[in-house]
């Protein structure tokens, strides 16, 4: 069936009709995407807030109507698509990047609160892949803006999809794989991040994953309420990241 993420009705007729043909939600993938590409002054108000509608809002806007569901029947899955670049900033990809960034906010804070009703969010973190996201690139509409960039955005950003281009370009089927594999865990056991990425575009953000969760742990035990959450959420899971490669999985502990 359709579902328009960014259209209220449209979310909550498809939730609803999942639910009365199956009588329950177990698994929600919230994947829907479009990428905005360009230096950030020459976007307008309106491209900036069609970028967060679609990858921050659609995604809260969906958990929204699922939640109740999964509550009443006290389990489920919330999977966040996010993306390397939801973990590192990167020039000309900043408005789509700040969406991703506030994914993982979102994914964290879901993880904690929804812990003690059985059900889990997770965030998967991939590199660039050759999908159509690609072909349906936003660019910044402000020529006038864009001009100056022009040349140093061409240098950055054909190496950054070099990849995708190359005779070995990397597989979504990938990505997928990790989906299913999430799945497929047990509640209570999913990792809270995937990396799933060439081994390039990999160590960084694993590197500041691994360095946010430590630095998490921290905090929380600083003000007291660590056993708390040791309890009931985020770190009630293993401490660790995983990460994909050629669909090889391993494992990082803190």
């Amino acid at each position: 069936m359709s579902l328009d993420v960014t259209d209220d009705l449209s979310v909550q007729q498809a939730i609803d009709a999942v639910v009365q043909k199956s009588s329950r939600l177990d698994v929600v993938v919230n994947n829907a995407g479009v990428s905005y590409i360009g230096p950030l002054e020459a976007f307008s108000i309106a491209q900036v807030q069609q970028q967060f509608e679609t990858i921050v809002f659609g995604v809260w806007r969906v958990n929204h109507a699922a939640l109740p569901h999964m509550r009443a029947q006290k389990s489920g899955l919330l999977l966040h698509m996010g993306s390397v670049v939801g973990r590192i900033a990167f020039p000309f990809v900043g408005l789509y990047g700040a969406t991703k960034f506030a994914l993982e906010g979102l994914t964290e804070s879901y993880r904690d609160e929804l812990a003690p009703f059985g059900i889990d969010a997770v965030i998967v973190e991939p590199g660039t892949y050759p999908t159509t996201i690609a072909t349906n690139r936003v660019s910044s509409e402000d020529s006038e803006r864009l001009a100056p960039y022009a040349q140093a955005m061409g240098a950055f950003l054909a190496p950054f999809f070099a990849e995708n281009r190359s005779a070995t370009p990397p597989d979504p089927q990938e990505v997928a794989d990790v989906v299913a594999h999430l799945i497929a865990q047990p509640a209570g056991t999913r990792p809270l991040r995937t990396v799933v990425a060439a081994a390039s575009q990999r160590s960084y953000p694993q590197d500041i994953n691994v360095t946010a969760e430590r630095a998490t742990r921290g905090y929380l035990a600083g003000l007291g309420v660590l056993p708390l959450v040791t309890l009931t959420g985020f770190f009630a899971y293993p401490p660790e990241t995983v990460y994909i490669i050629s669909g090889g999985y391993a494992k990082n502990p803190i």
